[in-house]
């Protein structure tokens, strides 16, 4: 566990039972280690370094579930921390899920794009993968980075990314509802036609989006080590997946 998920160094100054319950859990003590992980926690209960000590403590104890929650509780409180995703990745390798673990891992290379830690960990993931015809799409999972928004800004389903929820979501279809009107007036203004793709890139992340007719826009969100041509064949076919999504009425 503690070579597939280096410890991160506690940001946070003078609590000292972060450092104690990491001594505990490397010394193989683990309920100990908990012990002192929850009474930090109901000290400081919106602390994600916490939360992220007692889901490591969890994971080396076997307990995937309980760490999963944990870790969870780590992004709400911290939005994108690299431990948590980590973990997260750890956890779905574990279970052979090798297409979440990518994902998570991709989002956390995001986040420490220069932690060799994180690109070994996803060279070992995909070498690990078998190889894939078809990727499972799921548009009622805010982790999945598939959003559906009408012209109105308004979200239909999906979301942005793991780490991420409902207001993250919601706020993103309202904001690629405006890029989609300025992409187009500025395709008509330039006699291209009707626009087919949009690409944006940027230091943590690399998006699509993709118009579905008048009913929906799919936006497509990956981590910014995502290869574009990656990121085109999985447009092309979540844009499939949301037209029968579409066409079902759901």
């Amino acid at each position: 566990m503690t070579d597939s998920i280096p410890v991160l160094p506690s940001t946070t100054q003078g609590l000292a039972f972060l450092d104690l319950g990491e001594r505990l859990r490397q010394r193989g003590q683990f309920e100990a280690a908990a012990t002192v992980a929850l009474a930090g926690l109901v000290r400081y209960p919106a602390l994600a370094d916490a939360h992220d000590l007692l889901a490591r403590i969890r994971a080396d104890q076997g307990q995937d579930a309980p760490a999963i929650a944990a870790w969870r509780a780590t992004l709400e409180c911290e939005a994108g921390h690299v431990g948590a995703l980590k973990g997260l990745a750890f956890i779905a390798f574990r279970s052979q899920d090798f297409v979440t673990a990518e994902q998570y891992l991709e989002s956390a290379a995001a986040q420490a794009p220069h932690d060799p830690t994180i690109l070994a960990a996803l060279d070992r993931v995909r070498a690990a993968a078998p190889v894939r015809t078809t990727e499972s799409y799921r548009l009622d999972d805010f982790a999945s980075g598939l959003l559906l928004f009408d012209a109105q800004g308004m979200r239909l389903t999906g979301g942005i990314g793991p780490g991420t929820g409902e207001r993250e979501a919601d706020a993103t279809a309202a904001e690629a509802s405006g890029l989609t009107r300025e992409a187009d007036r500025a395709a008509r203004f330039l006699g291209l036609g009707a626009w087919q793709q949009l690409i944006l890139e940027s230091a943590n992340a690399r998006v699509a989006l993709v118009p579905l007719g008048s009913p929906a826009t799919l936006l497509i969100r990956r981590p910014a080590t995502t290869p574009p041509g990656r990121l085109l064949a999985a447009s092309a076919r979540a844009a499939e997946v949301s037209r029968a999504w579409l066409e079902r009425g759901e």
